[in-house]
């Protein structure tokens, strides 16, 4: 046909709408111990046009055809403006964003960059002690681009000097920035099937895997999110602002770099991780949200929110209304819901693996469920929340769940299975791991080895990780249940369950458990296990023989790099 244009679905089009409907809203980039650096949308876009032209003078490739994978370019920082402005240059560009995972391993750090090859690496001064080992290991890469809180937020400052092996340059990114003003920059039109991204699991149960994903399933899985995003009780709207806390190299912070965008939402950048710092920005904008109707939100795993709650309570802090929490990753302990609860923070679930690059289900308020149980909000969150209900899938997704043959389980909200992920965001594969990839698709759809039930309305339980689940005497246990249970006693942070070897029944269960500081020294085994028989053996919630048979207190419990709880590491520890 004449004139007929096959619109393609890339980056650049959220950037355009962005662009469009709020060229003046406010990105605030407030790192820790520095002044605040305010831009506009229209700001950002000047930088990452300048950013354009800065990876055609690197002479950085970039992809044509479907599939196709341009330069990698490593990015190692913080959630930071920077980085913001990387999510748009690199992928409109034609080249591929490569998020390193900057909590992992040293090692696993190294090993995720030989299997990426990137040729460009933009780096945050904090982590510029890595560099010597990975110049000396990755001999992919070609340029350094050292990144400065200091030179980005007050415009002067040093940058650490580097000692760059014969072939690799080292720049400075707001010097390279400056470089390229004054000269336009004409984005390329991609197709839609080219890959914009690439990154890698936390690798909770082996090596990290690497997962990428095309502009296509970006933009769809951006429009995804909002659309579930406006069901009850979330009501997203562009009188939020918005603070980006999950950390960027995991799921792009869960897609709000490019949704909040599309939104027109004003965006916080907090930088490095600092409790108290994000605790404060949090108070100081709940009041400039309600000005015009809106909150503050934001989201991570629930020992994130458990952190934003002792630190407000250090300050003196019992009314937090106005900020609203999304978790997902882990189940929220109930005592740290109550809590929440009586500070005034509203809290909201979805699940969704890296695999999937968006929650692929939302605990919303579909009719079916508000139909039986009434519109009253409160008793509905504390559904979702104390029942681990991860709710419905979300716009364009859906799910199975089926046995070890995969056969269809019913859904009764008991029986469990494998859940099955067929969505426009799934990744095709793990990059350059041909067996793990036929594995996963052996049933026609995803399968990331977790366990879910389903219930009657079509609500999504997680029951466990393959990898996790305890077998005690040929019977499952599941951990997460069990961590939610113990969990309910008000004295407990958090809490994770392990299987341990046992001569008689293969395995059995222990619990490690975090106390709140309030109760350290004061809470004993024997009262974790009497609020277990009390509260949930006797009320026939849970059978008597789940009790794990030891409690260990910890002061801690290791986490993986995404903030989840490290059971490897916890099962190590305690094998024997």
């Amino acid at each position: 046909m004449i004139g007929f244009k096959d619109y393609q679905l890339t980056i650049d089009k959220i950037f355009r709408h962005g662009l469009h409907v709020a060229p003046d809203q406010k990105l605030v980039y407030a790192p820790p111990n520095l002044p605040k650096r305010e831009y506009t949308y229209r700001d950002f876009a000047e930088r990452v046009g300048r950013l354009g032209t800065v990876l055609e003078d690197l002479a950085v490739k970039r992809a044509e055809r479907p599939w196709e994978m341009g330069s990698r370019v490593a990015v190692m920082d913080w959630n930071t403006i920077r980085f913001q402005e990387l999510m748009y240059a690199v992928p409109m560009y034609g080249s591929v964003l490569f998020t390193v995972n900057i909590r992992l391993a040293p090692k696993e750090i190294l090993y995720t960059m030989n299997v990426a090859e990137p040729e460009v690496l933009f780096i945050h001064t904090d982590f510029v002690p890595y560099l010597t080992a990975l110049l000396e290991n990755v001999k992919t890469i070609k340029n350094v681009i050292i990144m400065s809180d200091q030179v980005t937020c007050t415009g002067e400052g040093e940058v650490p000097e580097v000692k760059a092996p014969e072939g690799v340059e080292v720049y400075e990114y707001e010097d390279l920035l400056k470089s390229a003003g004054g000269k336009t920059f004409s984005w390329p039109e991609l197709n839609e099937y080219v890959v914009a991204s690439l990154f890698f699991t936390s690798g909770t149960t082996g090596l990290p895997k690497g997962v990428y994903h095309t502009h296509r399933q970006i933009v769809l899985a951006s429009m995804q999110i909002l659309l579930a995003s406006m069901e009850y009780p979330l009501r997203s709207s562009n009188r939020d602002l918005v603070l980006i806390l999950v950390p960027y190299f995991h799921i792009f912070g869960w897609m709000q770099p490019y949704y909040c965008f599309i939104g027109g939402n004003m965006m916080i950048f907090p930088g490095r991780y600092e409790w108290g710092h994000i605790t404060r920005l949090i108070m100081e904008y709940i009041p400039e949200a309600e000005k015009v109707g809106g909150r503050v939100t934001t989201g991570g795993v629930p020992t994130m929110l458990y952190a934003i709650l002792q630190e407000a309570k250090k300050m003196g802090v019992t009314n937090l209304k106005g900020f609203l929490f999304g978790y997902g990753g882990e189940a929220l302990p109930a005592s740290v819901y109550e809590e929440a609860k009586r500070m005034g923070v509203s809290v909201i679930t979805g699940y969704g693996p890296s695999e999937t690059l968006t929650a692929i289900t939302r605990a919303v308020f579909i009719p079916r469920l508000w139909m039986k149980m009434g519109l009253d909000e409160e008793k509905l969150i504390d559904h979702f929340v104390l029942s681990n209900s991860l709710g419905v899938t979300i716009p364009l997704s859906f799910v199975r769940v089926v046995d070890e043959d995969g056969r269809d389980v019913p859904a009764d909200g008991k029986t469990p299975g494998r859940i099955l992920f067929e969505a426009p965001s799934v990744t095709r594969e793990y990059y350059k791991e041909p067996e793990k990839t036929k594995h996963a698709w052996r049933f026609g759809a995803f399968d990331v080895d977790d366990y879910v039930v389903m219930d009657e309305h079509g609500c999504i339980m997680f029951v466990d990780r393959a990898k996790d689940a305890i077998k005690s005497g040929g019977e499952w246990i599941p951990s997460t249940r069990l961590e939610g249970f113990i969990s309910t006693h008000p004295a407990v942070a958090e809490a994770a369950a392990i299987g341990v070897s046992h001569p008689k029944w293969v395995e059995r269960p222990i619990a490690l458990v975090v106390l709140k500081p309030e109760y350290k020294g004061k809470v004993t085994e024997e009262d974790i296990i009497n609020h277990l028989m009390k509260h949930h053996v006797e009320t026939g919630e849970m059978p008597k023989w789940w009790i794990p048979d030891k409690i260990i207190f910890m002061d801690e419990l290791p986490k993986t790099s995404t903030g989840k709880i490290d059971k490897k590491v916890l099962r190590e520890k305690y094998k024997e």
